[in-house]
């Protein structure tokens, strides 16, 4: 019994941490931080401490890291105030700690760590403790390596990001859930797919050496999460070979790649520029297909595309309840466009991607069986390409 007992002690004494670390951090900036912190800490794992965020203060620089590996892991750099001169290494249980800093008052928080308590001060009449778990045996963060990174202007990222509207959420295709980065003839290229469409997006970051670079797919979801976390306009990106890794000033993210070899694409945009095709102005066609969406019960949200009888565009839909049929007066043909339906989300999910300055799109098929092109006036970087419901 006894030496159960002191097992026990032994055990909780190896959780607990020992320090006198003291700062002081405006509320708002230590938030923000949280906040992408809590898109990377997994909301139930195998190992406890992936479910805490590691604190450490070295001089006048607050080093925050969540994990949830081997998926992904983030380190971010934040400036304190050093109130008491030394430094300190301790985990916070990360619900409860981000859940808390979010419902506190604007201002200055006072963090002062007394062994395994750390309390928090805020406000003039505030304070909370928090129990403080040693981070001795926190996991270590990936490591880069000798990556080779490129210079990534955070729009072009963004764009890049958009993939996530066209990847499916099937987990046992993994590909398919995925945005593939991946070197378009010296070009950082973005492709993701479900299978009935496709987004391309190539940017104009230069990749100047291919032999160094890796293709790599990375789940979109996770991808658009962390892109739409980091502020700096300009971000580095490598692509190891397992990790996808992201830094600016403050954060360097590592997001492991999936396994696989991503599917080649190529060959659907073979007829990119075969067929007839028509343009219309981008906020027409997104107000008519919004409207057409509201019927309830269309298999496949189907709408048809078609010329009628006065050579105008028309778009119609129809359900058990009700009809739907626009025409587009002011569009431009060029040569015979065809019958052809498309899934309206589809379309709708389309005309979200693309500069937004641009107003007029373009739509070109081959045939009625044939895949659509939508691609942007004035904006070449971006082709989707969405397959024909029946």
């Amino acid at each position: 019994m006894a030496t159960a007992v002191k097992g026990k002690e032994e055990k909780q004494t190896g959780l607990m941490t020992l320090g006198k670390a003291a700062f002081s951090v405006e509320r708002e900036s230590l938030l923000n931080t949280l906040l992408l912190c809590a898109k990377i800490v997994p909301k139930t794992s195998a190992i406890p401490l992936l479910q805490c965020i590691k604190l450490d203060l070295k001089g006048e620089v607050l080093f925050i890291t969540a994990m949830d590996l081997p998926e992904q892991a983030v380190l971010q750099f934040l400036n304190v105030t050093n109130d008491g001169g030394q430094d300190g290494s301790y985990l916070l249980n990360a619900k409860e700690f981000i859940d808390l800093v979010g419902k506190m008052p604007e201002g200055t928080l006072s963090f002062m760590q007394k062994d395994s308590t750390v309390t928090v001060k805020y406000g003039d009449r505030g304070r909370a403790n928090l129990q403080a778990l040693s981070s001795e045996q926190y996991p270590a963060l990936p490591e880069p390596g000798n990556a080779s990174y490129l210079t990534c202007p955070i729009e072009m990222l963004r764009k890049g990001a958009h993939s996530f509207r066209f990847v499916g959420s099937d987990e046992s295709s993994p590909a398919l859930t995925a945005v593939n980065l991946y070197d378009a003839e010296g070009k950082l290229g973005f492709m993701a797919t479900n299978r009935h469409r496709v987004y391309r997006y190539i940017s104009d970051i230069a990749i100047d050496n291919a032999e160094s670079f890796h293709s790599g797919m990375i789940p979109a979801i996770k991808f658009k999460g962390i892109v739409d976390s980091l502020k700096s306009s300009n971000v580095d990106l490598a692509v190891t070979r397992n990790y996808l890794v992201l830094r600016d000033k403050n954060v360097i993210y590592f997001g492991k790649l999936l396994d696989g070899v991503y599917p080649d694409l190529n060959p659907v945009f073979g007829k990119i520029k075969s067929g007839p095709s028509f343009s219309v102005l981008r906020a027409m066609l997104d107000d008519t297909i919004k409207r057409m969406l509201s019927l309830v019960g269309v298999e496949n949200n189907r709408v048809t595309l078609e010329v009628d009888e006065s050579g105008a565009l028309t778009m119609h839909s129809r359900s058990a309840t009700g009809e739907i049929c626009e025409s587009f007066p002011d569009a431009k043909l060029d040569g015979e466009f065809p019958t052809i339906k498309f899934n309206a989300m589809y379309l709708r999910d389309a005309l979200l991607v693309g500069d937004r300055e641009v107003k007029t799109i373009s739509l070109r098929t081959a045939g009625p069986s044939s895949p659509g092109y939508i691609e942007f006036d004035g904006d070449t970087s971006v082709v989707v390409v969405v397959n024909p419901v029946r």
